[in-house]
């Protein structure tokens, strides 16, 4: 299984090291070192998967979260959020930002390929749901673009002669 992660953390250490080991795993992986990053990151790769620390300065995790969730074509793209932080309020606020799993520091790499690999299935199905959507609204557009043709046509030939085109084309 494989798939585009997007680690952000304005630590460097901490980030190349998750970096490498989901290289190790087979995924290709990038840094960004902020949120500010993160979002320059997410436009220009398009990463399956962000697993982003929540504490940073400037964007932290929370706001970067919120400002995906409120792109259209980010608003589903799966986020980890990694805090040092076992509060539950903290989760809560993550969860109300749109996170959609959490990981605890130090982390528990198994829980991690775990979460990595649900997080990149989710999100290959709504690929494909969007690509099928995409085949189905161009099917209908066709279609309609098929009745308005013969709607013109019944204004200028008889309902027989409407008919037969119609039946010769089936």
């Amino acid at each position: 299984m494989t798939g585009r992660i997007l680690v952000v953390d304005d630590q460097r250490a901490p980030s190349e090291l998750l970096a490498g080991i989901l290289q190790a795993r087979g995924y290709e992986v990038s840094i960004a070192a902020s949120g500010e990053a993160a979002l320059e990151a997410v436009r220009g790769a398009g990463p399956d998967l962000v697993i982003a620390d929540i504490r940073m300065p400037g964007m932290d995790g929370y706001e970067l979260c919120r400002r995906l969730r409120a792109q259209a074509d980010t608003a589903l793209l799966p986020l980890i959020l990694i805090t040092s932080l076992e509060a539950v309020d903290e989760r809560v606020r993550g969860l109300e930002a749109g996170a959609d799993d959490f990981l605890s520091k130090p982390i528990n790499w198994e829980e991690l390929f775990a979460r990595v690999r649900s997080l990149l299935r989710t999100k290959r199905l709504q690929d494909e749901i969007r690509a099928l959507n995409a085949a189905l609204e161009e099917r209908v557009r066709r279609q309609v673009a098929e009745l308005e043709q013969l709607g013109r046509l019944k204004r200028f030939f008889s309902r027989q002669v409407v008919e037969a085109i119609v039946a010769g084309g089936e």
